[in-house]
């Protein structure tokens, strides 16, 4: 067989990079509702004021990430008196609420906390709701000092525990990447995109009807669990991802140029190969 041949079928059957993505929210919408590029989700609708079109996260490394396309815009959250936050949907039916407690995902999220930070977990995103009546779980940064010292990654499954990772310190005022996997109560932590420490946790309870998918703070809570900050480039994997893999979606999660397709990928395989058996 020829090798062309032999190289179609290899990318054309080869899985896209973001073949597991079920939800990303870019959060660069200037007003109105938020949507997922992502998946198949009702538009999340605000509660309070959050302010639309804030700077992005720019290009930079951040630990293991590089960010070299950075663009499209952020949103900050708090702190207020009255929650900030998306409500996604009126029902608590979509793929993130859908994940069952012995089944595996990667949450990931960009966090910049404001220069004036305020004690408690800042949730890009949520499900559930308040005092953990309709079980789910929720994801965080969770911030013990107002200087960003000794702050941690807080996985919470809603009236069972709150797990959180390793102490480190924030810097106020700067984006940081935080992502946690979870696989049948199995949990791994990661700062930047290096991993902080395994760990394991009491399987949350899946949603109940009453449970919604929130972003920027936890459904019917208090300023404890609002951001107070920026947020940026949310998105849940349905697998567990390595540390590469998060350092990748990471940075594509605000990167101006739209990831490729598995076909658009194998077009310009194809390409390639023609050109270099020309020569």
């Amino acid at each position: 067989m020829k090798p062309a041949l032999l190289f179609l079928p290899l990318l054309l059957t080869a899985p896209c990079a973001n073949a597991a993505l079920i939800a990303s929210w870019n959060l660069d919408e200037l007003s109105g509702n938020v949507n997922s590029s992502a998946g198949t989700y009702a538009p999340g609708t605000p509660t309070g004021t959050p302010d639309y079109g804030q700077p992005g996260v720019p290009n930079g490394t951040y630990g293991a990430i590089a960010v070299v396309n950075g663009g499209g815009s952020s949103m900050t959250f708090g702190p207020s008196n009255v929650d900030e936050f998306f409500t996604v949907g009126t029902d608590n039916v979509n793929a993130v609420n859908a994940i069952d407690r012995t089944g595996s995902f990667t949450v990931m999220a960009w966090i910049k906390t404001s220069l004036t930070a305020t004690v408690g977990t800042y949730r890009p995103i949520s499900t559930g709701s308040g005092a953990g009546a309709d079980g789910g779980w929720g994801f965080g940064l969770r911030i013990n000092a107002t200087t960003g010292i000794g702050s941690s990654i807080r996985f919470t499954t809603y009236a069972i525990a709150d797990n959180n990772s390793p102490l480190f310190d924030v810097s106020l005022g700067q984006w940081t990447h935080l992502a946690t996997t979870y696989s049948n109560g199995a949990i791994n932590y990661f700062l930047n995109g290096v991993q902080l420490a395994t760990g394991s946790t009491s399987l949350f309870n899946n949603d109940l009807d009453a449970a919604r998918l929130t972003l920027g703070s936890r459904l019917g809570a208090n300023d404890t669990d609002q951001v107070n900050g920026g947020v940026d480039g949310i998105r849940v994997y349905d697998t567990v991802l390595s540390a590469g893999e998060i350092a990748s979606a990471a940075a594509a999660s605000v990167s101006a140029v739209p990831e490729p397709s598995a076909l658009s990928a194998a077009a310009l395989g194809l390409a390639a190969l023609a050109r270099r058996r020309r020569r």
